[in-house]
């Protein structure tokens, strides 16, 4: 029996039909990806074996089947039991499905205490074994940390975490490396595949990356305007593509050409900005500080752009913060000849939207 069976499903939004006539099987234990470009209908097919869709001004037919267990009109409670427990989901934007006031400990903890029953110093082993799964590093320092006090990359993570804490039978991973850094993409993806196999786990991937498909899908679907184009085992989708727009995934590459490079005024001009963040201590433990931007100069000359790379965590979005003022720091930050570190927040106000 297939773990997953879609039959003739579409959803409108308000009139507008945004999935049309889409069939497709999940079986267990394997990885199937979702392809196509933004706006083809790939997270709104996920949504809906979940039933996550708006009730209001969407209209849904067809057949969504949970080993057998039809899912379309299924009750609250019938749902509340398969939602985060048998089929789980790992969403594009983290910020938006984290709870910014509760701890990362407390959100993952109550999947486990709904589901598993875990609670005490059982949840929490359990939550730094998750937290060390998917590459957190000092999980037991970030157990008491909220989501705004993450990186993207972070946050994302604890996601995965979040979605991987009762073993589900199906993973739906929506775009899941989206907001992590190209150095531990790879950490998630072979940890998503060793999951999968050590626990039998299906794994349905929506994705426009085809070298991430490539590197963990078995079976691959192909979307455009709500439809599937084609179907393929990953081989011969990659070998053999049959439809004109699968081959047109497949061929494109960004292209350009780098920009000139003569002198221009400097418009921005940053010296030895360091930012800090402190991390504990009182009355009678020496405070700790964790150094998040060290010593950083740069300018950026007008009409030009400026680069910034770099791993979740390095300091790239406390950098951006910090020239802005939305941050204590030290150094100086001059921006059209001004100098912006003596200002305050009032003084500070008219340049923002320069």
């Amino acid at each position: 029996m297939n773990l997953i069976e879609i039959r003739d499903l579409s959803v409108a939004f308000s009139g507008q039909t945004v999935v049309r006539n889409l069939s497709l099987d999940v079986r267990p234990g394997e990885c199937l990806a979702l392809v196509g470009e933004s706006g083809s209908g790939k997270s709104v097919t996920a949504h809906s074996i979940l039933q996550l869709l708006p009730d209001a001004g969407t209209h849904t037919t067809g057949s969504v089947k949970y080993r057998g267990q039809e899912l379309i009109g299924a009750s609250a409670a019938t749902l509340q039991k398969l939602r985060g427990n048998r089929i789980a989901m790992i969403f594009q934007e983290p910020m938006t499905s984290l709870n910014p006031l509760h701890s990362i400990e407390k959100q993952i903890g109550e999947t486990l205490l709904l589901h598993k029953g875990l609670g005490g110093k059982a949840a929490q082993a359990r939550i730094l074994e998750l937290l060390e799964l998917v590459g957190i590093q000092k999980p037991r320092e970030r157990l008491k940390a909220y989501p705004h006090q993450l990186s993207g990359g972070q946050r994302q993570r604890v996601m995965i975490a979040m979605a991987l804490a009762c073993e589900p039978e199906l993973l739906i991973a929506d775009e899941p490396t989206t907001a992590l850094d190209v150095t531990v993409q790879r950490k998630i993806l072979l940890l998503l595949k060793s999951l999968q196999e050590r626990l039998g786990m299906s794994l349905l991937l929506i994705s426009h990356d085809l070298n991430l498909v490539r590197s963990i899908a078995q079976r691959v679907c192909v979307m455009r305007a709500g439809e599937i184009v084609e179907q393929a085992d990953c081989q011969t989708l990659f070998d053999a593509p049959r439809h004109p727009y699968s081959r047109l995934l497949l061929d494109a590459e960004p292209a350009g050409d780098a920009l000139c490079s003569d002198e221009r005024e400097t418009v921005l001009q940053v010296n030895d900005l360091s930012v800090q963040f402190p991390l504990g201590g009182g009355l009678f433990r020496r405070k700790t500080y964790l150094r998040a931007v060290d010593g950083i100069s740069l300018s950026v000359q007008r009409g030009k752009t400026l680069g910034i790379v770099g791993e979740s965590g390095s300091g790239k979005s406390t950098l951006g913060q910090a020239i802005l003022r939305l941050l204590d720091s030290t150094g100086s930050i001059r921006f059209q000849g001004e100098a912006l570190d003596p200002l305050t927040p009032q003084q500070m106000r008219p340049w923002r939207k320069q």
